[in-house]
């Protein structure tokens, strides 16, 4: 017993010694940003092979509502060759019946080898296609027959499948009954209307169980359609309600740690020095919480060296402590900053990278200097990334309405793309623009980044055209932005507006995704709104509008 209670002690202490939580906690903020992003990368892969089966499986349905239409019209055709062979006599009519009756056959052969305990597939295969059934079809239907057999729409279908085959083979005897009796030395007409009548019996039975299999596979495919949905619904409800809970978690761990360092910093500020920043990470907030511990137990033990000195000592000492209380304030400020502002934590990353870069570069393995490589390129699209992000929150914060002169804006804008433009080639036209009353700055942010986009996206080879161009329309200016760019597809003409959506890697073209939601957001501060007219390979039009009562 004792030695059960040591081993439910050991492995309870290994399951406390690891938490996931812990080591999200201790990692950099840059990995653990990495980690977020992996975690609903994959969660939308989840999301796409759900997708992905949903449509198969809702393919292969309609295939068989198709094979049902083709078996049911194959049958019918069948028979009427058959009648018309007993008033014709003539064999071409008894060759159509045969013909018409291997698509029924075709399916036979399927159905009898799936239903066995080891079905050979490749036969099941050539059964479906001999039934007239399209081969990029035929294997979804072989999976959905193994896959939801047990199922109870699929299972009605099924049964009325066999039992409509089991009645369909009795047609082929009886037209070999009727071929025979037709090519007999002396036919009787009785006997073949005896043959005939036995056909009507069994296209009524036949009638009942193609109904019954039409309407079990309605059922089925809308039985298979809401389950569908309710799984896609609760998968995409996972990827948002994780992809939340890491965001809150990252960012409460974050602003965790900048708090009580901010705490710390106004007490020491104060006098207090014994109030130490309490260390919850490894990262660089843990980092920074150390180092103003360390510079805060500088402060107290010069505090107990004045006492210790003479009046001269105690006055250097003194204006030592204030150039230490001064760069304490500095760092409160820091803290304070931070913790409203992600920008900080990543120039500290930036920063020591920088040092370890200075003082480390060539002195270690090609991997280390590699590594410090990336993780200034991490850095400096994180740095940007967040000021694209504050600048997008700062749209409209300092309304400023009033009459623009859209003309000379524009001018300004194409002022400060100088550089831009001339390296790609670019060439501008424009009419004469109006003077409009909006925000100016906001226009303006507007204007570039629309330009900035038409020269980015050119087409390889091409020198970039933009044409800007603008028109009133009621209340409404409308301003037009023409390129012969690289266009947009149709199906992402919205997707584009929406802030981090990205058309291209970023190994093709850079950008942050977020330039058209500012965009976007400008137009509707102005009542107005921002749209594309765009062809792959032909350009693109971008308009937008401006209410010039929009204050």
């Amino acid at each position: 017993m004792r030695r059960l209670d040591s081993a439910k002690k050991i492995v309870q202490y290994s399951m406390k010694g690891f938490s996931i939580f812990r080591y999200i906690r201790n990692i950099s903020i840059a990995k653990k940003l990495y980690f977020t992003v992996g975690i609903m990368a994959l969660l939308i892969a989840l999301e796409l092979m759900v997708l992905f089966f949903s449509i198969n499986t809702l393919s292969s349905v309609r295939a068989y509502v198709g094979g049902e239409g083709l078996w049911s019209k194959a049958q019918k055709d069948a028979m009427y060759h058959l009648l018309t062979y007993a008033r014709s006599r003539d064999e071409d009519d008894y060759k159509k019946f045969l013909e018409f009756m291997n698509v029924p056959n075709g399916d036979h052969k399927t159905l009898v080898e799936l239903n066995k305990a080891k079905p050979d597939l490749n036969a099941a295969r050539q059964g479906f296609i001999e039934g007239r059934n399209d081969p990029a079809d035929v294997d979804g239907m072989i999976k959905l027959f193994s896959r939801f057999s047990s199922n109870e729409y699929i299972h009605k279908a099924i049964i009325a499948w066999t039992n409509a085959d089991q009645l369909v083979t009795e047609f082929v005897p009886i037209g070999e009954k009727l071929h025979k009796e037709i090519l007999s030395s002396a036919p009787s007409q009785d006997r073949i209307d005896a043959i005939l009548n036995e056909i009507d019996p069994l296209n009524a039975k036949l009638t009942v169980y193609e109904d019954a299999f039409s309407f079990a596979l309605g059922e089925g495919s809308r039985w298979l359609e809401n389950v569908i949905l309710k799984l896609l619904f609760v998968v995409a409800l996972t990827v948002e309600c994780t992809g939340l809970l890491l965001a809150i978690t990252v960012s409460r761990g974050i602003q965790k740690g900048l708090d009580e360092i901010l705490v710390s910093a106004q007490a020491v500020a104060k006098g207090d020095f014994h109030r130490k920043a309490r260390i919850f990470s490894k990262d660089e907030i843990g980092i920074l919480a150390n180092t103003f511990n360390q510079m805060s137990q500088e402060l107290e033990q010069l505090q107990h060296e004045i006492k210790r000195t003479n009046t001269d000592l105690e006055k250097k000492v003194l204006q030592r402590t204030m150039e230490l209380e001064s760069k304490n304030k500095e760092l409160e400020q820091f803290a304070y900053v931070a913790s409203h502002d992600l920008q900080e934590p990543i120039r500290t990353t930036s920063g020591f990278v920088e040092l370890l870069k200075k003082q480390y570069y060539g002195r270690l393995d090609e991997n280390a200097d590699k590594y410090i490589d990336y993780i200034l390129q991490s850095s400096g699209r994180m740095k940007t990334l967040i000021q694209d992000l504050l600048d997008y929150s700062r749209i409209g914060r300092q309304k400023e309405f009033r009459p623009v002169d859209c003309s000379l804006l524009i001018k300004e804008v194409l002022a400060d793309m100088d550089k831009s433009i001339r390296d790609s080639e670019t060439i501008i036209m424009r009419e004469d623009l109006p003077t409009i009353n909006a925000y100016p700055t906001e226009l303006k942010l507007l204007f570039q980044n629309l330009i900035a986009n038409s020269i980015k996206f050119k087409r390889p080879g091409t020198a970039p055209v933009i044409d800007i161009c603008a028109a009133k329309k009621n209340n409404y200016w409308q301003f037009s932005i023409r390129d012969n760019g690289i266009g947009i597809d149709e199906k992402y003409h919205e997707r584009i507006f929406v802030i981090f959506q990205r058309l291209h890697t970023r190994n093709e073209y850079e950008g942050s995704g977020i330039g058209l939601a500012h965009c976007k957001k400008i137009a509707e501060l102005h009542d107005g709104r921002i749209w594309v007219d765009s062809t792959p390979g032909q350009g693109s039009i971008f308009h937008f509008t401006i209410n010039e009562s929009a204050s």
